[in-house]
C-alpha cells in the first residue's frame, strides 16, 4: 500500500515525477518463500539471511528495470538500502516471530 499511495503523493507533489512500474505486489509473497527456506534450513544468522534477500531483491530490481528500459542509475541505491533494511527487519521481527510461533519444536 505505502509504494502506491507514495508514488501518487509524489506525482502530486511534482508534476514531473517519474514513477517506475515495479511489482510490489510481489514482495509478500518473496517473503514468505524466503522465510520457509530460511525455517526449513535452520539457520542461526537472521540478519544475514535477510541482507541475501535484500541483495537479491536489489539484483531483480535493476534487471527488471533494465530490461524493460527503464533502469536509472539512481536505482543503485537500493544495493545499500535494500540490504540494509532487510537485515534490521529479519533480525528484529521475523525471526523472533519464527521462534516466538515455532511452538517448542
Amino acid at each position: 500500500m505505502i509504494p502506491y499511495a507514495g508514488r501518487a503523493l509524489l506525482s502530486v507533489a511534482w508534476p514531473g515525477f517519474v514513477t517506475l512500474d515495479a511489482p510490489f505486489y510481489l514482495l509478500p509473497i518473496v517473503w514468505g518463500a524466503w522465510n520457509v527456506v530460511w525455517v526449513r534450513r535452520g539457520a542461526n544468522a537472521p540478519h544475514a539471511c535477510g541482507a541475501t534477500l535484500g541483495v537479491a531483491l536489489a539484483t531483480g530490481g535493476n534487471l527488471l528495470m533494465a530490461s524493460r528500459g527503464a533502469w536509472a542509475p539512481s536505482l543503485l541505491v537500493l544495493f545499500a538500502f535494500l540490504p540494509t533494511v532487510y537485515a534490521l527487519a529479519w533480525t528484529f521481527i521475523v525471526a523472533p516471530l519464527n521462534d516466538a510461533l515455532d511452538g517448542g519444536a
